[in-house]
């Protein structure tokens, strides 16, 4: 249907941008044929084109919601049939801009997991761990880079401890503490090796498990990683939090 009504450009990045968005709002939050969320269309007209027998520039008249709108549909000529080529708004955008804006973005981005803690949760929407928690995924984007296991890591020590999820508000980071930071990761064989500095807070026993957990889950999403040794200072996790 794309291919029907849209040149192949065009036709293109509206396929990437409804295939990559999934369910979630995409490059476009309205509908791009009126550039508007909320339609209350009166007064619509199609002008006479403009151009020559490749091109053609259409303006198009209308209002919504009382206030008064012109949009200009470029239209190409292929093969016998028109199509639009790009939709140029009165505020100055246009679709295909809007569009490779966005997919220039997401290709200088990527997409990693960090584990946070449902407390109380007891296995029903994740991994049991612990004193009857739950460690549940949580997706983040970052600039990409060519050491997403080390971006993770930082990623999870910089999370508040109750961060705004949407949808799970109930979700905790115990990874908190004082001047918490990356000093190297490295990964040899399977093995990755974190090493921290400053210090982690630990409440009570229920703690240690979270702790342990979250930052094992967060690099072992990798592939590449078999096994996860993890030091804050000279000490080992494990010593550092008991």
């Amino acid at each position: 249907m794309l291919d029907k009504y849209f040149a192949p450009e065009l036709a293109n990045l509206l396929w990437q941008d409804a295939r990559s968005s999934g369910d979630e709002v995409g490059a476009l939050d309205g509908d791009p044929l009126f550039n508007a969320q909320d339609m209350e269309i009166k007064n619509f007209s199609i002008q006479e084109g403009v151009g020559g027998p490749r091109m053609v520039v259409v303006p198009v008249s209308f209002e919504n919601f009382g206030q008064k709108h012109e949009i200009k549909f470029r239209l190409f000529s292929g093969g016998g049939t028109w199509r639009i080529a790009n939709i140029e708004y009165d505020d100055g955008s246009t679709l295909l801009d809007i569009l490779k804006q966005d997919r220039g973005a997401a290709q200088n981005s990527q997409s990693i997991n960090i584990y946070l803690v449902a407390v109380g949760d007891n296995g029903k929407t994740g991994k049991k761990i612990g004193c009857g928690d739950s460690l549940i995924a949580v997706p983040r984007t970052i600039n990409k880079t060519a050491a997403p296991l080390a971006a993770a890591i930082r990623e999870l020590l910089q999370t508040p401890k109750h961060p705004n999820v949407d949808g799970t508000s109930n979700l905790e980071n115990f990874w908190k503490g004082r001047n918490l930071k990356v000093r190297s990761v490295s990964l040899v064989n399977g093995t990755a090796t974190i090493r921290l500095s400053g210090e982690v807070s630990v409440a009570g026993v229920c703690d240690e498990p979270r702790i342990e957990s979250q930052i094992d889950a967060t690099a072992r999403q990798f592939p590449t990683v078999k096994r996860v040794k993890v030091f804050i200072g000279n000490q080992t996790l494990a010593a550092a939090i008991r």
